[in-house]
């Protein structure tokens, strides 16, 4: 019988290097391409999160490599890495993370409206927009505003930003994206963490699906999902909308196979999602805001078998998020632990590829409800090109 110690730090130490040559490869795929002004952002948290859990964990086992290590933006690292929790965000919740919609919301407002000053004030600030939706081939993978939610940003850091805010929040982001670019290479140049290769890109994004269109937030918030006075409620499903298209839409034309890192991605963002739409639900209900088609989509979502089943598994979610295995039966340890069989023993040995299946099953159910519940009638071929 093996010993429970290195049964655990191998698949540990290998969880993370899978993660850093997806991430390495993944990093120098888009960066070639037009797109990548767009898609680093719906990439970001995810980038936060491994940068954030993998330098907890060398902190923990290997404490003499992070005192070489000075991450200067970690706090809002840590804040973009929270983003992806969505309502589950414990120091927020619900109320928290409305909040901060509305801070991101009156900062856009402030950047592309109440600029205008002078006698014509009045008639600039009825015009531009100040919400961009990005999509492709007509689905909705991003904004303006979800974007600057995932960097982590907060009220502090916003109110920094001096008055030429485009050259600003390029200066900040830019800074933010290096630094995470310089971790990832510090953290392959350790022996312990020799980044395994995935192998499994292939670009097959296609420029011409990709478009934006701009609205005025106020109109755009006001007259989909929940309808009006109901923004954040609005803004909080848009995000979702977002997140779920981007993983079903974009990364399955980046990602090619089944590499372990995917797999977990699309499995903590739908156990998020699923929580936290829960969680909207029972804090929004008791107010009595909701349309009656409003509660018949949420029921459509929530009240489904498979995606209870699915999000039930909060120990595996754990150790996909924290690269820590807690105690394991003796037989998963003596077979070899790695992530295909990780997933089979919590699922009580049904194959991962079928949970896998399943995992994207609820991805595109929800992505589809979302879309319907969304009420838009945009098509395709009325988003500008970049």
């Amino acid at each position: 019988m093996p010993d429970n110690n290195s049964a655990t730090l191998y698949f540990e130490l290998n969880s993370i290097k899978n993660d850093a040559g997806f991430y390495l490869e993944l990093i120098s795929k888009i960066c070639k391409e037009k797109s990548a002004y767009i898609l680093i952002f719906g990439l970001l948290p995810y980038l936060s999160l491994f940068t954030i859990e993998t330098y907890k964990y060398i902190q923990n086992k290997f404490p003499d490599y992070a005192n070489t290590l000075s991450v200067e933006y970690i706090q809002i690292l840590r804040q973009s890495r929270m983003r992806m929790k969505f309502f589950d965000d414990t120091s927020n919740q619900v109320a928290g993370v409305f909040e901060l919609l509305d801070l991101i919301s009156d900062f856009h407002k402030e950047w592309h409206i109440n600029r205008h000053k002078g006698s014509l004030s009045s008639l600039k600030r009825a015009l531009p927009p100040d919400l961009g939706i990005f999509a492709y081939d007509g689905h909705i993978i991003g904004s303006t505003h979800t974007g600057l939610l995932f960097t982590g940003l907060a009220k502090k850091n916003l109110s920094e930003i001096n008055t030429d805010v485009t050259a600003s929040l390029e200066k900040l982001l830019f800074s933010i994206s290096k630094q995470l670019g310089s971790y990832l290479v510090w953290l392959s140049n350790l022996t312990e963490f020799t980044p395994i290769k995935a192998n499994s890109f292939d670009y097959t994004i296609q420029e011409n699906q990709l478009g934006y269109k701009d609205f005025n937030s106020a109109e755009f918030f006001s007259s989909v999902f929940n309808g009006s006075d109901t923004i954040s409620i609005n803004f909080s499903l848009l995000l979702f909308l977002s997140t779920t298209n981007f993983l079903r839409h974009i990364m399955t034309k980046l990602v090619s196979g089944l590499p372990e890192t995917l797999f977990k991605l699309k499995f903590i963002t739908l156990y998020h999602l699923a929580s936290s739409l829960k969680k909207l639900h029972n804090y929004c209900y008791p107010k009595n805001v909701f349309t009656e088609h409003s509660k018949k989509y949420f029921q459509s979502i929530i009240n489904n078998n498979e995606l209870k089943k699915i999000t039930s598994k909060k120990i595996l979610r754990n150790i996909l998020v924290h690269y820590q295995v807690q105690s394991l039966s003796d037989i998963i340890l003596y077979n070899g632990l790695n992530l295909k069989n990780l997933v089979e023993y919590f699922f009580e040995g049904e194959k991962f590829e079928k949970i896998d299946e399943q995992v994207d099953f609820q991805i595109a159910r929800i992505s589809d409800i979302l879309e319907q519940w969304l009420n838009w009638s945009v098509k395709p071929n009325q988003f500008s090109r970049w």
